[in-house]
């Protein structure tokens, strides 16, 4: 990728910036670091069943960093230039024809109802797929509002980790100008020993008992700035203040849950989720189970009404609803590779 003397420039200012040599936090942030109205699902008394899945083993080894500091990952020139592009990559429309541009193909399920959303989450279970920089593939779940919107979920992209192909958790933020994977432009870290691009192991292997994570997004209703939580709302790994926003600033009006492949004009597409169409079954699907929302501000419940959609036939996704039991709403989804163009 060709920089501009100005784009150059800025790339420097902001290594300086996140190469800082580490501080502890203020109070003010420890402070914020709390959200003061946490969600709460709609039958609080009743203990929330757990899928058949295997939690990802989460956490730096050794308990992670000292109390008062987060972990940050010390980023080179290089790491910088390769987060620019695929940030751009990523933001772009979907299927773009030009060579200069990917292409995105997408199996997602999305609320149609027209409401306010403070909230999405979901067990996600985790693979790892074959993938050529710079190609990945991801499974997700998204919150939006027009333009803006916040991504959650796990994702093979070895040309964001200089050829790393192993499976880590991210998060892309899409506010307004400003568009980036992890922590670059808006996200402020909070988590001792749970990095947003930690890497995840072990994962799913195809027809046994899955590994999965389980991730949400809300938006606090006091101060309105968006969490990031681990295991079933209960580990704040971070959170994006409110005033990077403009849309989501106030609310979210739609949420997603699928998976999501990249990859440039021509070349053909790396799988999605588990690498195969959909068998109807969790040890063979990549899922999103529990997947819920947040709806008048602190209530957490399954979603109703979802819009199902895949853009090329390779890719599939089902919304089984609220099959009850362990995996409560459902949605699998998947695909092979190969799709190209659009």
């Amino acid at each position: 990728m060709k920089l501009s003397k100005e784009e150059d420039l800025e790339i420097e200012k902001e290594l300086k910036r996140l190469n800082k040599p580490a501080v502890k936090t203020i109070k003010i942030i420890l402070m914020q670091m709390r959200p003061t109205s946490p969600p709460r699902r709609v039958s609080p008394e009743k203990e929330v069943p757990k899928p058949d899945y295997k939690p990802v083993k989460m956490g730096l080894e050794g308990g992670g960093c000292p109390m008062g500091t987060v972990p940050i990952r010390r980023t080179t020139k290089d790491d910088l230039i390769r987060a620019k592009l695929y940030s751009e990559m990523h933001a772009s429309k979907i299927n773009p024809l030009t060579d200069d541009q990917p292409g995105k193909h997408f199996a997602v399920a999305q609320t149609i109802a027209d409401i306010d959303y403070d909230g999405v989450g979901a067990i996600l279970s985790v693979w790892n797929l074959p993938v050529q920089a710079p190609q990945y593939t991801s499974g997700r779940v998204k919150i939006k509002n027009g333009a803006e919107s916040l991504e959650a979920g796990w994702t093979v992209n070895p040309g964001l980790y200089g050829g790393d192909n192993r499976t880590r958790m991210y998060i892309y933020t899409n506010a307004g100008q400003a568009h980036c994977f992890n922590t670059p432009c808006g996200f402020i870290q909070s988590s001792i020993d749970i990095p947003v691009d930690m890497v995840l192991e072990p994962v799913s292997r195809y027809g046994e008992k899955p590994y999965g994570i389980t991730l949400s997004i809300y938006q606090d209703t006091i101060n309105l700035n968006w969490y990031l939580k681990y295991d079933d709302n209960r580990t704040v790994i971070g959170w994006w203040p409110s005033r990077i926003f403009t849309n989501l600033g106030s609310t979210a009006t739609g949420a997603e849950w699928g998976g999501e492949v990249f990859s440039p004009s021509n070349v053909p597409s790396p799988g999605m989720g588990s690498g195969h169409r959909i068998k109807l079954d969790t040890n063979y699907d990549a899922f999103c189970a529990q997947a819920n929302i947040v709806v008048n501000n602190t209530i957490i419940k399954p979603p109703r009404d979802l819009e199902q959609f895949a853009d090329n036939f390779n890719f599939n996704i089902t919304n089984k609803g609220d099959v009850g039991g362990d995996p409560g709403y459902l949605i699998l989804y998947g695909g092979v590779s190969g799709a190209i163009g659009n």
